[in-house]
């Protein structure tokens, strides 16, 4: 029986879901489409009614990873005060591999070197990926009147993909950890330092 339209979108959201996970855990290279598609419960020989390759699902495995991104970044700060948002969502970030019940993670701390050598079609992905966290932030920044809330916030996202990147190297956890709070420190200065413009903070009362 031939399956609706609405049961292959299904199954392709499955596919794309599955590979994503896959694909943060254990890298691009190492794993096979008959990975992801057992992995999903599905045969191999389906793979190509809904993927013309592999890199195609990549690149959409990667968009999927940072649509569930974001979506966890906008459900964990909704609510909270500006300064309060990011502080969650740099905790979030930095603490994504502490075994919590935070289960995202970010394709440009867990796959930054095979996305470096993939096509053309994935690495754009990955900057709108960038792109996306980047503007989160400065929402949250240009709230607080931080002058340059733009420049802070791609400073920010530097600092925290780099320490997760480098915690992810560490053999001894404790090296680790002090990668990653030694990021949450770093990113504290930058928001104390960073110059706001004083006329609007006063009127804002938005000053932590």
């Amino acid at each position: 029986m031939r399956k609706s339209k609405a049961d292959a979108a299904e199954t392709r959201k499955r596919i794309l879901s599955t590979a994503s996970g896959i694909f943060l855990r254990h890298g691009i290279a190492a794993t096979a489409i008959s990975d992801v598609m057992i992995a999903a419960g599905l045969t191999q020989g389906g793979f190509y009614r809904h993927f013309e390759s592999k890199e195609q699902l990549v690149a959409e495995a990667t968009a999927t990873a940072f649509d569930e991104l974001i979506a966890a970044f906008d459900s964990a700060s909704s609510g909270k005060s500006p300064r309060e948002a990011i502080d969650v969502i740099v905790h979030l970030y930095l603490n994504q591999h502490a075994g919590t019940d935070f289960e995202p993670r970010c394709p440009l701390a867990n796959l930054s070197s095979e996305l470096r050598l993939s096509d053309d079609g994935v690495k754009v992905v990955a900057l709108e990926g960038y792109s996306r966290f980047v503007k989160l932030l400065a929402s949250y920044l240009m709230r607080l009147d931080y002058t340059d809330y733009v420049g802070m916030a791609e400073s920010i996202v530097s600092v925290v993909v780099g320490a997760v990147t480098l915690s992810r190297v560490a053999v001894e956890p404790s090296f680790s950890e002090s990668i990653v709070g030694n990021a949450q420190r770093t990113v504290d200065i930058l928001l104390q330092g960073a110059p706001t413009s004083p006329t609007l903070m006063k009127i804002s009362g938005n000053k932590r």
